[in-house]
């Protein structure tokens, strides 16, 4: 069995599906083979209703790849579940989550609908899809590794860890050479190119400055292996 997982997508369907066909092309056998997501779907690019349509048939396809909850994910239900906080809408709405209402809004690429009275945001996602989204575990371990969003806590494990740190934590855990007694795999702090270090691997490559999303395979029986990594590049430069 072939172990990959995917960093960042927010809303970048056409890099998503692209990077798919790399690592099919490479040889992964979707049916046998396990692919792990990062979490992050949503917010910022101009397709995130495509992406979760994707995920979701993904998910049904093949039961055994795991999807993991991102912050920005988290902060879409949210801010759909209180849409009369205008804390939490704005809080969402200013990261992101414009665009996202306007992939649901109108097809990606189209801006003939700014014009006209916009629904409330509750009222453009489908039930299903914030259903989805809400799903999304926290995290996910193997014999090897520890998936996770954000990162972990030291010296917590993954169980011991709050929601809020496995979705939002940044240096305390970047700047840790804690040893889990697992490699962790994680995203959501942006580095131009793969932070591989011996306690953990970050493959968030897709912040506006960089533009690529990225795809690692890892050694299913040594935490330790090399790892390989597959990167499309942004149609936008990563401009979104």
């Amino acid at each position: 069995m072939r172990l990959f997982a995917i960093g960042d997508i927010h809303g970048n369907l056409w890099e998503l599906t692209g990077l798919i066909r790399q690592v099919l092309d490479d040889g992964m056998v979707p049916e046998r083979d396990t692919v792990v997501f990062l979490g992050d779907v949503v917010d910022s690019g101009p397709d995130s209703r495509g992406v979760v349509d994707q995920l979701m048939a993904w998910q049904r396809d093949y039961p055994h790849w795991v999807f993991l909850m991102g912050n920005h994910d988290a902060m879409m239900v949210d801010a759909l579940d209180h849409e009369d906080d205008p804390a939490r809408m704005s809080l969402w709405l200013t990261q992101g989550g414009a665009e996202t209402c306007l992939s649901y809004l109108s097809p990606p690429g189209d801006r003939s609908t700014n014009d006209r009275p916009v629904p409330r945001a509750s009222a453009l996602v489908p039930v299903a899809h914030r259903e989805w989204l809400r799903g999304l575990t926290l995290f996910h371990e193997t014999e090897q590794y520890i998936f996770v969003h954000a990162g972990l806590r030291p010296p917590l494990p993954p169980r011991d860890n709050s929601r809020h740190d496995l979705l939002w934590i940044r240096e305390p855990f970047i700047l840790s050479a804690h040893d889990w007694g697992k490699r962790v795999i994680f995203a959501h702090t942006p580095v131009r190119e793969p932070l591989v270090l011996p306690n953990k691997i970050g493959i968030d490559t897709l912040p506006r400055t960089t533009g690529k999303l990225c795809a690692v395979e890892l050694d299913p029986g040594d935490r330790f292996g090399e790892p390989r990594f597959f990167f499309e590049v942004a149609t936008a430069g990563g401009e979104w």
